[in-house]
């Protein structure tokens, strides 16, 4: 009975011994769990198998407490937040951190109309009238055509130019214009060009209102003979602009002692204006 006994004690002993697995517990947190191969007493050297059949060879110094406990499941996750995993590579994950993934953001741009990429050129085509009276209302009257070009320095400041070309149309008798005979038409005419600077409330899109200063040269052809004169001119004018079409209306004034000595060699003192009416396209 006694020997019985022994045995069976012996027996519980030694299978509680096999259910224990060797611990090394590492400085830097890591825990190892298997089976100690080796002790090196003397150099302070261990080697422990993991069950995956990793070997690791640890240095007393890097050891902070060996021992034996019963075998964990190859993971176990603890309310503490330390994750050991025994495998062929132990890994110790602590405090499990938290991932942000943060896709990149393309920043977008809304454009209005102010934006917009301005058309700075135009060009326009029109019918111009041009009337040269003295003090009383008295002249003639010229009709034509009219082809111009702007360039929008900004939007408020544009250079201006157009070249004019008529035909005599008409007698100015007190204001009144009235129709001379074809023989006087189709022997007298101008053309002119002229130069400006402007400034608008608006060169672009939408309502413009604007003034001008420059300079004119002007060509007169009357029965085979010419004449010349030059001066300054001052402009008014308003339009609208589409982009890129517009449609314009201006009045500009003649300044020039020219036109009673060279032109039309009177003693009265004579004025010049046009009038114009413009299709213009936006470039």
């Amino acid at each position: 009975m006694r020997l019985m006994i022994l045995a069976l004690a012996f027996t519980a002993s030694w299978a509680t011994a096999q259910a224990l697995e060797d611990v090394i517990y590492k400085k830097d947190g890591s825990v190892l769990r298997g089976t100690l191969i080796e002790q090196d007493f003397e150099n302070g050297r261990y080697k422990i198998q993991l069950k995956g059949g990793s070997v690791f060879a640890i240095s007393k110094d890097e050891i902070t407490k060996i021992g034996k406990e019963a075998p964990l499941n190859n993971t176990v996750a603890a309310d503490n937040g330390v994750h050991i995993n025994i495998e062929n590579n132990p890994t110790i994950t602590q405090a499990p951190t938290q991932t942000l993934q943060q896709n990149p953001t393309l920043q977008t741009y809304g454009y209005t109309g102010d934006q917009n990429t301005e058309k700075r050129h135009s060009i326009r085509i029109g019918r111009m009238t041009k009337d040269v009276t003295n003090e009383d209302d008295n002249g003639i009257g010229y009709r034509g055509l009219n082809i111009a070009y702007q360039y929008n320095i900004d939007e408020n400041i544009a250079f201006y130019t157009e070249y004019n070309n008529a035909d005599l149309n008409s007698e100015i008798i007190d204001g009144e214009n009235y129709q001379i005979d074809s023989h006087s038409k189709d022997n007298m005419s101008f053309s002119g060009i002229e130069a400006s600077a402007m400034l608008s409330t608006n060169n672009y899109q939408g309502w413009q209102f604007y003034l001008g200063l420059g300079l004119f040269n002007e060509t007169f052809e009357s029965f085979g003979e010419s004449d010349t004169a030059t001066g300054a001119v001052f402009t008014l004018g308003m339009g609208y602009d589409w982009q890129p079409v517009q449609l314009q209306f201006r009045v500009s004034a003649h300044n020039s002692s020219d036109y009673s000595d060279e032109v039309f060699k009177t003693n009265n003192e004579l004025t010049s204006s046009n009038a114009v009416l413009q299709l213009g396209f936006d470039f």
